[in-house]
């Protein structure tokens, strides 16, 4: 037989065999950007209790009035008038003996819808500056840069005192356009940079070449690559926006009575305090434990979005 015939007649599973074999590192180089992103994620338990957390209190918020019967967060019982937290008031009663846990959960729901909603407003609006700020450069990115930095410079919660006293009418609407106006300023500095680390790269000039236009080559090849930090930049600012809204209904300039918030809570019951002291606890440990949530996911999205982490 000749040698090309003995070669031939090698079975083809033996001989490719030893490569068919999967080692655990080999498993481990085959894992997926997205799946490397999760388990470096899951791996931080603060990030996961903060995830948990913000989930539950997402249920209790929304899905608490349906299952608990607490429901009538506006209705007024005067012979209950603070009565401390019992079986059927969990939460105890305001001064007017409104149910603090059916305000609870209402104040909750606001507070989330202010939240993300200005959140989501502020990052598009903060997207697209620092995205044509970035690209284009020259006169352009002096421009929008200047108006992000007189934007920076004013004193927040002063103007939004001011503003809030000269426009407002206390609905949810206002105060999420007003928080947005001032939460773009940080993502359009960040997604600035990201801009001109990113335009330089050698896949941009490579669909340049092809032909790629200025708006295709922003957004669908710079900006999926500055997702990371972004996603990071908008849980820090649900956190911030939530702590402003109340800061703004504490002092009567937000969300105002009869709708319920968690800011106005704290502020309807610090004068009574003394005698009911759960009037104050309650609303200002959610406002806490929630800021303190959403901190920790966006920590915990930052590590596991940085491409210089190391696996361990």
């Amino acid at each position: 037989m000749d040698v090309p015939d003995q070669i031939s007649a090698i079975p083809v599973q033996e001989e490719f065999e030893p490569f068919l074999e999967l080692t655990p590192e080999l498993v481990q180089k085959r894992r997926s950007q997205g799946r490397i992103i999760f388990d470096r994620f899951i791996r931080n338990r603060a990030a996961i209790a903060g995830v948990l957390f913000l989930a539950l209190l997402v249920l209790f918020c929304f899905l608490g009035p349906l299952v608990t019967g607490h429901n009538q967060p506006d209705v007024i019982h005067p012979a209950d008038a603070q009565v401390p937290p019992s079986l059927h008031y969990p939460l105890g009663t305001d001064e007017l003996g409104r149910d603090q846990l059916a305000r609870a959960m209402t104040g909750g729901q606001l507070s989330l819808l202010v939240g993300i909603s200005s959140m989501l407003v502020g990052v598009l609006f903060g997207v697209t500056v620092g995205a044509f700020a970035g690209f284009y450069g020259g006169i352009i990115d002096n421009l929008l840069m200047r108006v992000t930095d007189i934007m920076l410079s004013v004193p927040l919660y002063l103007l939004l005192f001011v503003l809030s006293l000269a426009f407002s009418d206390g609905s949810p609407r206002f105060v999420i356009l007003l928080l947005a106006v001032f939460s773009w300023t940080n993502v359009s500095r960040l997604v600035r940079g990201e801009f001109l680390a990113l335009k330089e790269r050698e896949f941009v000039l490579a669909s340049r070449t092809i032909g790629a236009g200025n708006f295709r080559l922003m957004f669908r090849h710079i900006l999926p690559n500055a997702v990371g930090p972004i996603t990071v930049s908008a849980t820090l600012i649900v956190g911030i926006n939530i702590i402003t809204e109340s800061v703004l209904s504490f002092f009567g300039f937000g969300l105002q009575p009869p709708t319920a918030s968690w800011g106005n809570m704290v502020a309807n019951g610090q004068e009574l305090y003394d005698q009911a002291p759960w009037m104050v606890l309650a609303p200002a440990l959610l406002i806490f434990l929630t800021v303190l949530s959403c901190n920790l996911v966006g920590d915990g999205l930052r590590d596991a979005l940085d491409p210089h982490m190391t696996e361990r």
